[in-house]
């Protein structure tokens, strides 16, 4: 048996939607395209930053009963992610010892919210461990944890399905989906990374045959998550411009690419014997977040090189599409964010900045 690798070594996963429009669709091979042009004209949005001392290198959040979880990008301390009252704007507490032992943790990639009060799950890339802790009470170890389930295929990014099951994206293998229980039983395998790839241009002259299935996941890597309902999933693409709206009942996605249609530009490397994608210095990252809500989905776009997140020109937008993939909005902001989470019921964006005094920052919208 193999066991799951971190979601942090290997990226993945891909994408086969639907799509948008406020403007014309643009359909072909069962994908729908998109361009800058496109797009509804932009609404300004305008933050106001929130001044939490504790928040000292924030990767992302969730929204939870009127809290927001922040979870820290800083290694072997404790409080690796904090709690904060959104009504009071004031400071609760940390949770996350740091660790191997039980209920510690070393490092934090996602928070997960399974529909259990005041409670929610972490994921530790870097020992593959499920970790659930209670909001309220005061204790930092986590409740509650289990390992990664061992399982016969290589994963990388997963996120909480129904029923305590996780669905999963997978890299040694042309298969792209697995929906699987916590103890690592399969229930379904699904979709075909050749379908990305397919009849597309590649870059230095390679073609579709050169590549195996590990090289072409990475380059479809990206954040998965589920809405409130557990129906959709949204994945997005960090280093190629797609997002994926994945129906887990059918066992079926769509896929929207845009607004750069391109594969980006890579090079063939190896690692451990396997193919992987070298993408050079100059590769931006594209969709660096995704927030699926009710009834539409918003996703966080970047185009800008890691070093540049924080440059004040050019800052983030977030595009808003419903579950047919038709495009609703257009959201100009005006502080670089790298994590998304939305109140729909207040219609407030937040997010968590990048900027030299890194902090959370609300838009309404």
């Amino acid at each position: 048996m193999r066991s799951a690798i971190p979601i942090e070594d290997l990226y993945t996963f891909s994408v086969i939607l639907l799509f948008f429009s406020a403007c014309e669709q643009k359909k072909s091979d069962g994908a729908i395209y998109f361009t800058e042009d496109d797009l509804p004209p932009p609404i300004e949005l305008f933050g106001e930053k929130y001044n939490i001392p504790e928040i000292i290198n924030p990767r992302g959040l969730m929204i939870k009963e009127g809290l927001a979880v922040i979870f820290d990008g800083k290694s072997e301390y404790d409080d690796k992610f904090h709690v904060i009252d959104l009504k009071s704007a004031s400071y609760l507490r940390s949770k996350g010892i740091y660790g191997l032992g039980p209920g510690e943790i070393t490092v934090i990639s996602q928070i997960d919210d399974v529909g259990e009060k005041n409670k929610v799950w972490t994921y530790d890339p870097e020992v593959r461990k499920f970790s659930k802790y209670d909001l309220l009470d005061t204790n930092k170890l986590a409740e509650e944890e289990f390992r990664s389930p061992e399982t016969e295929f290589f994963i990388t990014y997963a996120t909480w399905a129904n029923d305590n099951t996780l669905l999963a994206n997978l890299v040694d293998g042309w298969t792209k989906h697995l929906h699987l229980t916590t103890s690592g039983d399969t229930l379904a395998t699904f979709g075909n990374w050749k379908d990305m790839i397919a009849g597309k241009e590649l870059s230095n002259g390679y073609k579709e045959e050169d590549l195996d299935a590990n090289l072409v996941s990475t380059i479809f890597q990206g954040e998965i998550k589920s809405d409130p309902s557990r129906k959709y999933f949204v994945k997005v693409g960090i280093v190629a411009d797609f997002i994926e709206i994945i129906d887990l009942e059918k066992r079926s996605s769509k896929v929207i690419y845009g607004p750069n249609h391109a594969i980006p530009e890579f090079e063939i490397s190896y690692s451990m014997g396997y193919q992987m994608a070298d993408f050079g210095r100059n590769s931006t990252n594209r969709y660096i977040d995704v927030y699926p809500g009710s009834s539409s989905f918003y996703v966080l776009f970047n185009g800008k090189t890691y070093k540049q997140l924080s440059d004040p020109d050019n800052l983030n937008r977030i595009f808003e599409f419903d579950y047919e993939g038709n495009i609703l909005n257009q959201y100009q902001l005006d502080y670089p964010i790298h994590g998304i989470a939305v109140d729909e019921e207040s219609r407030a964006i937040y997010g968590v900045t990048v900027d030299r005094e890194p902090n959370l920052v609300r838009f309404d919208y």
